[in-house]
């Protein structure tokens, strides 16, 4: 926005010795001319080309007339700078920027002189203390905030970081300067500093930035989120939100203190009280710090809670959306994603998940087995179970059309973001398209280098197009953007795609110093081991995986990855009596977390993967070529979800093996689609 006309003074804060002095450099600002005045007007009617030409015109005048007027001489120069401002405001909205910040430059220039002329005793100011950058007052401060989000606009974080922080110094050795450059200090530039400061990999200084921005205002949700992704421990990320809760009562019983003769204490609680929302801010920050650390049902539980409270608030249905894809629970997801796409039809941000849920359910049809490659694509063979029986068993083509119809939407919403972007890669990716998939997803990487999703995806790409070295760089920079299990998946299985083993077996483990007892992790050390070479592992690779697998299912009654896992190692020791015991106890015990499970167990088990399991366990039976019991599984699967192309590709092969005719021979099988064709032919006749 533009310069706005002089207000009330900005309260310093109390007790300090430069009260006076700050409320004067504080209420800097002009009054508006009249052709500012009119420059303002069409500038908030988004004619920002008029606009700048007429604050030109009144900076041409003023300038004029400065030569001329000699005693206003700081008004004439205070309403040169606000029309400065002006320009450099109505540039940037023209993308002008590098106009914007010479603009800004000379506003700034102009009301540091301003000040420096105003100081009481200047004569004996050093010339050390005029040079100095410190911020010495409000207007300066939000001049200096515009020229370094100019800066970054183009690019130059270094610079617009550099100039934030000898702007605004944190301690500068107790000088009453420094003192005073602190009272300037607004959340946008602390937000903004921050920002800069993870863009510089500077991820401590980022985080004070963070903190010192909820001090001053404990509403700024989105630094709870960002201390939340940096690690922030959960008792602090509290603290700084109770300590910025404390202040803001300060502020408010400050400006209204208690009546003579009232109880201070009394009077703190009742401001407290009335300040809306507070536990609701805790719980906010409790849902993002459990999200952050991988704890998927303590997140789960407290974002069911934020959403029970504000059931129409799209960016927590999406965030629980999120979490619940994340856990399994497709349906529940599915319907949060599509209660957000009803609220709010053009709403863009996190809806690549949604069109990556929609591509799992494409895929799961489409090709009716577990994913061996993919990372993040990776699905856990579940097929829907639940939707309309209209659409058909072999490709999913009502959520292809779904899918296209999201990508559209998202792109007619915005797109200059990069979910667009990846939600039209996962489109292309489910068309078999893999070069404009690796295009689209360039694109959104383009658009937002710190789109963690989109790395995530073009990994996930790579690694499906048998090209694993080149997926583990972007599996990397998705894990350096944001380390959780889903990143550590994809760089596992590169590693082992590549065979390089000793290497997938110690990011498993990384992955588990980071989530301890998360199924997920520990599942990945199971994978592992359980692919690496005996040779690799001194002959008791196979054993350790069980155990590591084993501890995942013990963790997790309801995944299935570890669990089938597990049976497949059983499986491949001809075992079968082993795994159908584990298979049976999953249906029996799914979903109940054992005793010895911590709170922050995840259980992904629920009645859509009730069939997959019965199709496994059709799987081991044929194995141990007891034709009959898979037979039945097979039935029981396909009655429990119709839809289920794990059960219905295994009944047509043990349908095959009962008649004599080899499944896997395709001459045969062309034979006998002939042969069906001709005689559907002939009843048709």
């Amino acid at each position: 926005m533009p310069f706005q006309p002089r207000g009330p003074p900005q309260s310093p804060q109390q007790g300090s010795p430069l009260d006076k002095q700050t409320r004067s450099k504080s209420d800097m600002r002009p009054s508006p001319t009249p052709l500012q005045s009119q420059a303002m007007e069409l500038f908030a009617a988004h004619q920002f080309r008029s606009c700048e030409t007429l604050a030109l015109m009144e900076l041409s005048r003023l300038k004029a007339s400065s030569t001329e007027d000699n005693d206003n001489i700081i008004e004439t120069s205070l309403a040169m700078a606000a029309s400065f401002e002006l320009c450099g405001d109505a540039a940037i909205n023209n993308d002008r920027h590098r106009s914007a910040i010479k603009y800004y430059r000379e506003a700034i220039s102009i009301v540091r002189e301003c000040v420096f002329e105003e100081e009481p005793n200047r004569d004996q100011k050093s010339n050390h203390y005029y040079q100095m950058d410190w911020v010495r007052s409000s207007w300066e401060a939000q001049l200096r905030v515009k020229e370094c989000r100019a800066l970054s606009d183009i690019g130059f974080i270094y610079d617009a970081a550099d100039i934030l922080v000898r702007c605004f110094p944190k301690e500068v050795d107790g000088t009453l300067q420094g003192a005073a450059s602190t009272l300037f200090d607004t959340v946008e530039s602390h937000m903004l500093l921050g920002d800069l400061h993870v863009l510089n990999q500077r991820y401590v200084d980022a985080a004070e930035e963070y903190k010192s921005a909820l001090c001053k205002n404990p509403y700024v949700l989105e630094a709870v989120e960002k201390l939340a992704k940096l690690g922030c421990p959960e008792s602090d990320l509290l603290q700084i939100v109770d300590d910025g809760l404390k202040n803001l009562v300060n502020e408010i019983m400050r400006q209204n203190p208690t009546v003579e003769g009232g109880n201070d204490t009394d009077h703190e609680k009742q401001t407290l009280e009335s300040l809306p929302q507070v536990d609701s801010l805790r719980e906010y920050a409790f849902a993002h710090s459990t999200l952050h650390k991988n704890q998927l049902a303590l997140s789960h539980q407290h974002f069911s809670t934020l959403v029970s409270l504000f059931p129409y608030h799209p960016y927590l249905l999406m965030q629980l959306a999120h979490i619940q894809q994340e856990m399994g629970y497709i349906l529940r997801s599915e319907q949060n994603y599509q209660r957000v796409r009803s609220l709010d039809s053009h709403w863009v941000e996190g809806m690549d998940r949604y069109a990556h849920l929609l591509f799992q359910l494409r895929m799961s049809r489409k090709n009716a087995f577990m994913m061996q490659h993919g990372g993040y694509l990776h699905y856990h063979y579940s097929c829907h179970h639940g939707r309309a029986g209209s659409e058909n068993r072999r490709g999913g083509c009502n959520i292809e059309v779904e899918l296209g119809k999201l990508c559209t939407d998202m792109l007619h919403s915005n797109d200059k973001k990069p979910e667009p972007w990846a939600c039209l890669s996962l489109y292309h990716l489910a068309r078999d398209d893999h070069e404009k998939a690796i295009a689209f997803v360039d694109k959104a990487i383009s658009l937002n280098p710190q789109h963690a999703f989109a790395h995530l995806l073009r990994g996930s790409i790579l690694l499906v197009s048998h090209r694993p070295e080149h997926a583990r760089v972007s599996f990397f920079r998705a894990n350096d953007l944001q380390r959780d299990v889903p990143s550590y998946e994809g760089l596992v299985e590169s590693y082992l795609a590549a065979g390089q083993y000793k290497e997938a077996v110690c990011t498993a483990k990384e992955a588990i110093s980071g989530s301890p007892r998360d199924p997920r992790a520990i599942t990945l050390v199971g994978l592992a081991l359980a692919q690496a070479p005996t040779s690799h592992q001194k002959g008791e690779g196979k054993e350790r995986a069980k155990r590591a697998l084993k501890k995942a299912v013990a963790l997790d009654h309801g995944a299935l990855r570890p669990l089938f896992a597990l049976v497949d190692l059983y499986a491949s020791d001809s075992e079968y009596a082993t795994c159908i015991k584990l298979l049976q106890d999953a249906i029996e015990n799914g979903g109940k977390i054992s005793e010895s499970a911590p709170l922050c167990s995840v259980s992904t088990w629920n009645k859509e993967l009730a069939d997959v399991i019965q199709a496994k366990m059709a799987e081991i039976y044929m194995l141990s070529e007891d034709f009959g019991q898979a037979l039945e599984c097979y039935h029981i699967a396909i009655a429990m979800n119709p839809h289920n192309g794990l059960a219905v590709q295994g009944l047509e092969r043990i349908e095959k093996l009962l008649k004599g005719i080899d499944p896997d021979d395709e001459e045969e099988m062309e034979e006998e689609g002939e042969m069906t064709h001709l005689m559907r032919g002939q009843q048709y006749c």
